[in-house]
């Protein structure tokens, strides 16, 4: 069992480090599966979603470093952010909501940017106070911090239902993926990686039918969002 432990991540069981790095590859796990959830526009993704970051920055926020909440907190808002959002689609079976697709306009464009900002300079926390962060040799975590909040962001575009936002998430977690590949990474967290990529093309590919939000109010059809 220590074995398996050591090769899935590169950690020695019962280790801080082994510890955290077992809840991020758990959290990058359900956070796959809500990306495979809502490729077809389901509530429970977002669920999922919620529970990644529970299982991960807040479990470990609260287990090793309470200042980490102030990162573990804006990330959990994205989920329960995009849970209100799609609660605005009216149901098209069990769970399931009948969404949208939005322009990715200007506005959305300077959100995710500042979102990215915000999140990163969240994440670094200390590191970016005491200027840690502006040494040399942190180039690595810069890159990773930086491609954990697009992600997080293109979450936030995807309850908007900008189908843009999951080509930015994969490109995202492409570029993790490489970053995790060249420091010796632990194999299951760049393998769950790995997988994002792959669910993020998903469900960019899956949303390519979705009509959009213009065309539906040009038609004048039922609404598909209420309230």
């Amino acid at each position: 069992m220590e074995e398996l432990f050591y090769t899935l991540f590169s950690q020695l069981p019962g280790t801080d480090s082994g510890m955290q790095v077992a809840l991020f590859s758990l959290s990058a796990l359900l956070s796959v599966v809500a990306c495979a959830l809502l490729a077809h526009r389901n509530d429970l993704g977002w669920w999922a979603q919620i529970l990644a970051v529970f299982a991960g920055p807040l479990v470990i926020a609260m287990q090793y470093d309470t200042l980490f909440l102030v990162y573990a907190i804006p990330s959990l808002l994205i989920g329960v952010f995009g849970l209100w959002r799609f609660s605005r689609y009216k149901f098209q079976g069990k769970f399931t909501r009948q969404v949208l697709r939005a322009p990715l306009g200007l506005s959305a464009i300077i959100a995710a940017a500042l979102g990215v900002a915000v999140l990163t300079a969240l994440h670094l926390g200390e590191m970016l106070t005491t200027g840690f962060a502006f040494t040399a040799g942190t180039g690595t975590i810069w890159v990773s911090y930086l491609t954990e909040a697009v992600v997080l962001v293109s979450f936030a575009l995807i309850a908007c239902g900008i189908r843009a936002g999951w080509l930015l998430m994969a490109l995202a977690s492409a570029v993790y993926v490489a970053t995790l590949f060249a420091n010796n990474p632990a194999f299951a967290l760049l393998l769950v990686w790995v997988f994002m990529v792959i669910a993020a093309l998903y469900a960019w590919f899956m949303w390519r039918t979705l009509p959009r939000r213009d065309s539906a109010d040009h038609a004048g059809g039922t609404p598909a969002v209420s309230g």
